[in-house]
């Protein structure tokens, strides 16, 4: 009779711990791509592919993640000032999907640009009844996002490219 209680309660620990662990290694992934970006390494390290796919590769590369890279979508844009840095909003909560166009827009930093960088990514959910976030991508997924808003060091233009 206790058993049914127990490993409910146990499933829920697991599932939150993996949502824990996932957004943990969006918030690390994002933290190594930001200094890629920060540094002009990134720009350094341009080999004529898609810079977003790069990047992608910089956050994932090398470590374990929760979440799946591929399905990582990625929107940076650039300005001159803190204030006029947007981010874009990466969910539509009245369709219950992505927003148009998000992760479609990478504007290449330069030195001593503000950069506004947002990551997300859809991960499973065992029990998306118990969700809370209000970001349900449909049954059995939920939305994760992590954001970075800095200014690149003040190095030499240099092309994503």
């Amino acid at each position: 009779m206790l058993a049914l209680p127990f490993l409910g309660l146990l499933c829920v620990v697991v599932e939150a711990a993996l949502l824990v662990f996932a957004q943990q290694t969006l918030d690390v992934a994002l933290a190594r791509a930001t200094r890629a970006l920060r540094t002009g390494d990134f720009q350094g390290n341009a080999d004529g592919s898609d810079p977003a796919s790069r990047l992608r590769k910089v956050m994932c590369g090398g470590t374990v993640v929760f979440f799946r890279c591929e399905a990582l979508r990625l929107d940076m844009t650039r300005a001159t000032t803190f204030k006029a840095a947007q981010v874009a909003l990466p969910y539509d909560s009245q369709k219950k999907t992505w927003a148009a166009g998000f992760g479609t827009r990478f504007d290449c930093p330069q030195g001593d640009d503000i950069i506004a960088l947002r990551a997300a990514v859809v991960v499973p959910r065992l029990f998306a009844f118990l969700d809370f976030t209000n970001r349900s991508m449909g049954p059995g997924a939920q939305l994760m996002f992590a954001t970075a808003i800095f200014r690149a060091e003040p190095y030499v233009e240099k092309t994503c490219q």
